[in-house]
């Protein structure tokens, strides 16, 4: 009985430390987050050349920014939550911000859809045109 313990509680550490270990493996560097975001959002959008040049720029430099920042606040010493939570919100706000400078109006809903953020009127301006969208589409095929 006292070897089935022992057994199951080293089966426990083991998985525990295989998990740990993948996720130490696992863990992209800002740059490669940035860069899986931004071939996201140039399928998403349907950006043109320029535009994914502009938002790659934006989150390389935002991404790096902002995990510089976190990292501040881990060498500091700092538990708080709320600190984090700070950080992460001032630098979505920024990235935010210059998605508007690079995104068309069209462009901009999609996104905000995209990340949960679009509000009520938007949803239905957005809705309105891609019912535009469908019928334009369906009326060009049949000419």
């Amino acid at each position: 009985m006292h070897c089935k313990i022992i057994l199951a509680v080293l089966t426990i550490l083991l998985v525990s430390a295989s998990a740990h270990a993948q996720n130490n493996q696992e863990q992209k560097t800002p740059e490669e987050v940035a860069f899986e975001e931004s071939e996201r959002l140039e399928e998403l959008l349907k950006l043109e050349p320029h535009q994914t040049f502009f938002i790659d720029s934006i989150l390389q430099h935002n991404m790096r920014g902002m995990y510089n920042e976190l990292q501040a606040l881990r060498s500091s010493g700092t538990q708080e939550a709320i600190a984090y939570t700070q950080v992460r919100k001032k630098w979505i706000a920024k990235v935010d911000s210059a998605y508007q400078q690079v995104l068309t109006y069209d462009q901009w809903l999609i996104y905000r859809r995209s990340i949960g953020k679009i509000t009520k009127d938007e949803l239905k301006i957005l809705k309105a045109k891609e019912k535009a969208w469908r019928k334009a589409k369906k009326e060009a095929k049949n000419i």
